[in-house]
């Protein structure tokens, strides 16, 4: 299971330079980025609502009832903004920067972010000591950052 899981990480992992080139293209064809968004959005709307609807066949466990989301704490709804600054921030630079440079850029934020999670413990996470080996990870990371931009080949 943690190989199929593994699998998929690196599947949506290698879409995500691809979604970012359909969204900014559907960006040039509706208009404009938050109108893309939009569409992304409903697209996503419509495919989870439609796996919890054959879910809910099946378990009789489906969408999310009112009381159920009264229990969520109010920050826990800030990933929906995550989500969508996500979509908007590719949809802007997505064009301007070029795929490489965009998911550098992205992985190195990712990183970041992720070794704050786990130092701190944030919300979902277990707190992780964070060894010289990840922060070495990190240093890499910003090298391969570095090696994509190439800003002195301007």
């Amino acid at each position: 299971m943690r190989l199929l899981l593994v699998a998929a990480v690196f599947a949506v992992g290698f879409l995500q330079p691809v979604q970012a080139g359909l969204n900014a293209t559907t960006a040039k064809a509706v208009g404009n980025r938050f109108q893309a968004g939009w569409v992304n959005g409903s697209v996503n709307v419509l495919i989870l609502t439609t796996i919890l609807l054959v879910i809910s066949l099946r378990t009789g466990s489906g969408l999310p009832g009112i009381a159920a989301l009264r229990t969520v704490p109010w920050w826990a709804y800030l990933a929906g903004i995550i989500g969508a600054s996500v979509v908007v921030v590719h949809l802007t630079a997505a064009p301007q920067l070029g795929a490489g440079l965009l998911v550098a850029i992205f992985v190195g934020g990712m990183i970041v972010g992720s070794l704050a999670c786990d130092f701190w413990g944030f919300p979902g996470y277990a707190a992780i000591r964070i060894e010289g080996i990840r922060l070495l990870g990190l240093g890499l990371v910003a090298v391969g950052v570095l090696l994509v931009a190439r800003p002195w080949a301007t």
